[in-house]
């Protein structure tokens, strides 16, 4: 498939697992890329395998912070300046600090807000200029099972964020159609990432407890979704929420 040939995507959170996954997806089908992060050193790795596998050319990267509205919108000037246009958001930029509330520093409740809610807003509103002139645009956020049931162990900071981003996928659908803009999420359950290699068999038990697929996500299945979500495939589809989680209802 090619469904994203002329197509240039942004995606935030570009050292990440998810990102780097959707990355390649997107890349396999003839994006170009304009990678975010909060600097450019955390990117260098995974730039040099993207140029080895032969999409150098299609792949362009500046560091920026989502909780800095300044810098995201630099970062949608130099996508813009580097490929003309910027078609679509894959907004994946988040952190974990999961702790009980009695136990959770408010500036772990500030870190988690700031870049996993504000950064969305951000983003997003760096895009969106640009999208309205054009007369089209694909946003793709990246939300949580944590915030969609309130699951056992997920932090209220977390939870909150992560309920904000449905939320904010809700208005935004409405309030940008009208521009041929589409907003919509995905709510990951527990995936195997960087991480799982070194978990416990007791801990990834617990992680998918209550799936009735009876495994762990894969983050390739994630990037499946999004490049839906952010393909004219899903053209007249906005303000919705794909959850992605084996079956969990909590």
């Amino acid at each position: 498939m090619d469904r994203f040939t002329d197509k240039v995507i942004m995606i935030t959170g570009g050292a990440g697992d998810m990102a780097g996954v959707t990355a390649k997806r997107l890349l396999s089908e003839g994006a170009k890329l304009v990678l975010t992060d909060y600097n450019d050193e955390c990117m260098i790795p995974f730039l040099e395998e993207l140029k080895e596998l032969g999409y150098g050319d299609r792949v362009v990267a500046k560091g920026a912070d989502v909780r800095d509205m300044d810098a995201c919108r630099k970062a949608a000037d130099f996508g813009r300046a580097a490929f003309g246009r910027i078609d679509g958001l894959v907004a994946t930029a988040g952190i974990i600090r999961h702790h009980p509330i009695d136990e959770m520093p408010e500036q772990d409740w500030k870190d988690v807000i700031d870049i996993n809610l504000t950064g969305m807003f951000h983003s997003v509103k760096a895009v969106v200029p640009g999208m309205k002139e054009q007369g089209y645009g694909r946003i793709v956020l990246v939300s949580s099972l944590g915030g969609r049931t309130g699951r056992p162990g997920v932090g209220v900071n977390y939870a909150a964020s992560k309920a904000g981003v449905v939320g904010m996928t809700m208005l935004l659908g409405y309030e940008l159609g009208p521009w041929n803009i589409t907003v919509n999420s995905v709510a990951p359950g527990p995936l195997k990432g960087k991480m799982f290699s070194s978990m416990t068999k007791e801990n990834i038990e617990r992680l998918q407890s209550g799936t009735r697929i009876p495994r762990l996500g894969e983050v390739d299945e994630i990037a499946a979704a999004i490049a839906f979500l952010a393909s004219d495939e899903s053209g007249w589809t906005t303000g919705e929420v794909l959850d992605i989680n084996g079956g969990l209802q909590y």
